[in-house]
């Protein structure tokens, strides 16, 4: 495979919408490290930039995005130590809808992606980034690399990228909203849960249908009731936001990690006489179904279109 260059795009394509949260650090290069040779110092950083991602992401509401942020920030710091030249600057933030991680390493030389053989043991790091990101390149300055993963995982990601994340706790502004709450797995969870969710839409203006977006909610929650095991008491944590799409966004978290048969689940079809189930209800009013684990089980989620509502 040949050689091939990154090219310039702009990071500030994503910058440009409302950043959420953001946090940045900087650390000083060893005199050895570069030109292929990284310092025994400078290798501890690394393992420091996995640390404060991890504390970061959780803090962010992103446990779901760890593992994949270390992988590639890890690429691009190792990158930058072995190629660049002063100090090494790393800068994480969040858009409503991407995780952005940018690497700053004082060389105006555009990264190239490598053609190593599986059994080498360098050379593969800027082809885990292209193959792991969803974008990558190089800013205007020349001097920073950086890369994306989206925080939203619609149904068609999910054969490939396992699953969707949970959503960070954004600032509500005219562009992109939120709202929590706790519903207790009684009998009356899910009825409530359909109840809440119709009358706070309805005091926003929001392009979804409504009562199609209190009836997915419904659905939501009587499977996590039902399905979970969680005693009675146990209180379950929606969540609903929407994005600069107009797309509505329901979440339920369950204490269940795992989802068997969901891809059955999605496919399934009442036979003739045979009574719908809520999850097959929601499809049917519009709603992509994903889930994802998270910390202490799993989420479940709903994205509704603007107007959507079929059924």
């Amino acid at each position: 495979m040949p050689l091939t260059t990154a090219s310039r795009t702009d990071s500030e394509v994503l910058r440009r919408r409302r950043v959420y949260a953001k946090t940045e650090m900087s650390f000083a290069r060893s005199s050895g490290s570069t030109g292929g040779a990284i310092e025994v110092v400078d290798r501890t950083v690394p393992s420091r930039v996995r640390l404060a991602i991890r504390v970061k992401l959780t803090d962010w509401g992103l446990p779901g995005l760890i593992d994949s942020t270390q992988l590639l920030a890890t690429e691009l710091v190792t990158n930058a130590f072995e190629h660049g030249r002063g100090d090494v600057g790393v800068r994480l933030y969040l858009t409503a809808t991407h995780l952005v991680i940018e690497v700053q390493d004082g060389s105006h030389e555009l990264p190239v992606l490598g053609s190593a053989a599986l059994d080498d043991e360098d050379g593969r790091g800027l082809l885990l980034v292209a193959s792991l990101a969803d974008h990558w390149g190089v800013g205007n300055d020349g001097t920073t690399t950086w890369c994306s993963l989206p925080v939203l995982r619609r149904k068609g990601d999910m054969e490939q990228r396992a699953g969707i994340v949970a959503i960070a706790v954004m600032a509500r502004d005219e562009s992109v909203w939120t709202r929590h709450s706790q519903f207790r797995a009684g009998e009356h969870a899910a009825s409530n849960a359909r109840n809440y969710t119709r009358m706070f839409l309805t005091q926003q203006p929001v392009a979804v249908n409504i009562e199609a977006a209190a009836e997915i909610a419904h659905a939501l929650m009587a499977n996590a009731v039902a399905y979970s095991g969680v005693p009675g008491y146990a209180e379950i944590p929606t969540h609903w936001a929407f994005l600069p799409t107009g797309e509505l966004v329901i979440q339920v978290q369950d204490a269940r990690r795992d989802f068997p048969d969901f891809d059955e689940a999605m496919k399934w079809e009442p036979a003739e006489g045979e009574p719908p189930r809520g999850l097959w209800l929601a499809r049917q009013l519009g709603a992509e179904i994903a889930y994802a684990p998270g910390p202490g089980g799993k989420v479940v989620q709903a994205l509704l279109k603007p107007g959507a509502a079929s059924a």
